[in-house]
């Protein structure tokens, strides 16, 4: 996919890998097993030792959450030298047919092992005899990431061995040529060799598993093969890691658009909360104008009516009959245009229009007769009509009433 190439490739191992050297003699089988880990780009041994019981390397993997990858020697393992010409072909059924023709290869597990020059190693083993180890490794679902027939695994360490001519492991002697394996050896009675690497330094009976370790973690491919059931193992294993990472960059990626979809949520939601108080206030300010205005309409009707906006000069009117009034005559009270009897709550009141009602107190009959002739002779008044006289008032209750209609 488009999208593998922007994976870089330290992403594409694990952190802790777990090199096991399956050894096959006439008393069984023994382990030789090494976790290595990569610390601020250094390689590193964390664990190492050796075992006759799978499930301790199995506990011990499960605990460090590491990977295995496997490498069988000894019983029943072939490793067979060729060397070749530029020419020759390097097909494996070719190379098998060749070098080992008594080998069937549908019974066979069989990889090839190429060094810097025209020269290499085929490694065979019996399928059943490996399948029976990788289900002795699987049965605690831990992960089989590679499976190497042989030491030739140790071609991983050709950069760290580049000065040395020989290097010793648990089974074998391996004489080396530029660090790769050049011939396999039985061992013999002279002294082992060690892989010195400066602050550590790697034991014969873990150089297989630490190669193994090694290789996994520089990412190598040390061999070639045609049995698609050892070759899928890695290749699983890196699918699987992109998968991984994958799926941790999609939660990544929902997390970040959950956290900038949260931050502009709450940002609005602010914004809209405080837009939803102005709204209200401007609301409440609103149905209060609205009020107003219903009230003012209502209110400027009810004035209409009276008649006070129409051009009579009413405040002259009063201003005149004021000035006619005697001072014998004491006046109480002054209605224009008045309201033409009692109305209903839910109705408008009505006004008389062009008409005034006259109270007041006046003991004289004869005076509030010149009076009312007075009134008479104005020319805006059109007619005065004595409603009311009552000669004996009580207090200051007015005991007259007049109606005056103006033109």
């Amino acid at each position: 996919m488009w999208w593998e190439r922007w994976i870089p490739k330290l992403y594409l191992t694990k952190s802790n890998i777990c090199g096991v050297e399956c050894i096959y003699s006439e008393t069984g089988i023994s382990f030789n097993y090494a976790v290595l880990n990569i610390k601020k780009n250094k390689v590193e041994v964390s664990v190492q030792g050796t075992t006759t019981d799978a499930k301790e390397i199995l506990t011990l993997a499960k605990k460090l959450s590491a990977v295995v990858s496997l490498a069988i020697v000894g019983k029943g393992v072939i490793t067979k030298k060729i060397i070749f010409s530029e020419n020759d072909s390097l097909v494996l059924t070719d190379l098998l047919s060749q070098h080992l023709p008594a080998i069937p290869a549908n019974d066979f597990y069989v990889q090839f092992f190429k060094n810097e020059s025209n020269s290499g190693h085929i490694s065979v083993c019996r399928k059943e005899q490996v399948n029976e180890l990788l289900a002795l490794f699987t049965m605690d679902k831990i992960e089989i990431v590679n499976v190497f027939l042989g030491v030739l695994v140790c071609n991983a360490l050709a950069n760290l061995t580049g000065s040395y001519n020989r290097l010793t492991t648990s089974t074998q002697q391996l004489e080396l040529m530029n660090g790769y394996v050049e011939s396999v050896m039985p061992l013999s009675d002279s002294s082992s060799v060690s892989l010195d690497l400066g602050e550590t330094t790697i034991q014969p009976s873990h150089s297989v598993s630490f190669a193994i370790g090694l290789s996994y973690l520089t990412q190598q491919e040390n061999y070639h093969s045609t049995n698609v059931e050892l070759t899928h193992l890695p290749i699983q294993h890196i699918e699987k890691i992109k998968t991984r990472l994958l799926l941790f960059v999609f939660i990544i990626f929902l997390f970040i658009i959950s956290a900038i979809n949260s931050v502009l949520f709450f940002q609005k939601f602010e914004e809209n909360s405080a837009l939803e108080v102005e709204l209200n206030l401007y609301e409440s300010k609103n149905n209060q104008i609205t009020q107003l205005l219903d009230s003012y309409q209502k209110k400027k009707s009810l004035i209409e009516q009276t008649g006070i906006f129409d051009n009579k000069k009413m405040s002259v009117y009063a201003d005149k009959i004021a000035a006619s009034l005697p001072n014998e005559i004491l006046l109480r009270e002054l209605y224009f245009n008045p309201e033409e009897g009692e109305t209903e709550e839910d109705s408008l009141t009505n006004f008389t229009e062009n008409e005034l009602i006259i109270k007041g107190n006046c003991n004289k009959s004869l005076l509030l007769n010149e009076w009312i002739n007075i009134l008479k002779s104005q020319n805006f008044i059109k007619a005065v009509n004595l409603e009311t006289f009552i000669y004996n008032s009580e207090g200051h209750l007015p005991n007259f009433v007049l109606k005056v209609d103006t033109k």
